[in-house]
């Protein structure tokens, strides 16, 4: 096998097309703001990339067959545009073979002549933010100018000095092909449990305007509600784990 593999589903001319990556990371930001735009455009999937540097796993379908895990292309075409939705579930098994999959990627989108890749990242706090803001870092000068008009954030390394995976990464590396590039990192709650839906919806908004989709996303509030109620859920149980260790540390001590 062959350490990556292309299967074109329905192959298509991608030149031109704006790419979104949606990935594991904190608070799943990212999964959740692409996932959502998958199933609200109605993107159609063209490509999956299959390679050994993801987990050595197999996974069992509905009908009960298996399928090694993969990233997917989606795509959705307007009059103007079209939008490649980028997405896995699942990651390198180590920071090598991150390199040599965002190599391949990064490889693999300046052969589809993509005209520019957008990731998301989050930010993690102790804390689940009172305002979410979300920043942004680019890899092209005259694309950070286009974007600091949006609204995004650009404040250097104040708010975060680092992006750790593929959201960073892929851009990074993508730049040597001149594929203009920014990840949008999102403030988040970094506790472990916790689902960014509120975050998410923030992304989605911003990506709403900056690819003019016009879609209503009002169904997210009712989301929002209920991870609010958990939210409080999982901060009162971690108040309750610290004070437990508190305890424990003084009669140790």
């Amino acid at each position: 096998m062959n350490e990556c593999n292309i299967n074109w589903i329905k192959k298509q001319d991608l030149t031109g097309a704006n790419v979104l990556l949606g990935i594991p990371g904190i608070g799943n930001v990212s999964n959740l703001s692409v996932d959502y735009l998958i199933k609200k455009l109605g993107a159609e999937l063209i490509c999956q990339i299959t390679s050994d540097y993801l987990p050595n796993i197999s996974l069992i379908t509905p009908d009960s067959l298996l399928q090694l895990p993969s990233y997917e292309l989606y795509a959705k075409k307007f009059k103007s545009k079209k939008i490649i939705f980028l997405r896995s579930n699942y990651a390198p098994i180590n920071e090598y073979f991150n390199y040599k999959l965002c190599n391949f990627l990064s490889a693999f989108l300046k052969k589809q002549k993509v005209s520019q890749i957008l990731t998301i990242a989050g930010i993690a706090y102790k804390e689940m933010p009172k305002t979410i803001k979300l920043h942004c870092a680019a890899n092209d000068l005259k694309f950070k100018k286009k974007l600091e008009k949006s609204g995004l954030i650009f404040d250097g390394n104040k708010s975060v000095n680092l992006i750790i995976g593929s959201a960073g990464l892929l851009l990074t590396l993508c730049s040597k092909f001149k594929i203009p590039g920014a990840c949008i990192l999102a403030s988040t709650f970094g506790h472990p449990q916790h689902l960014g839906i509120k975050e998410s919806r923030e992304v989605i908004n911003f990506l709403n305007n900056y690819y003019t989709l016009k879609l209503d996303i009002t169904d997210l509030d009712k989301e929002i509600k209920k991870i609010n109620t958990e939210l409080k859920k999982i901060e009162l149980d971690t108040k309750n784990n610290e004070e437990s260790n508190q305890r424990i540390s003084r009669y140790i001590g």
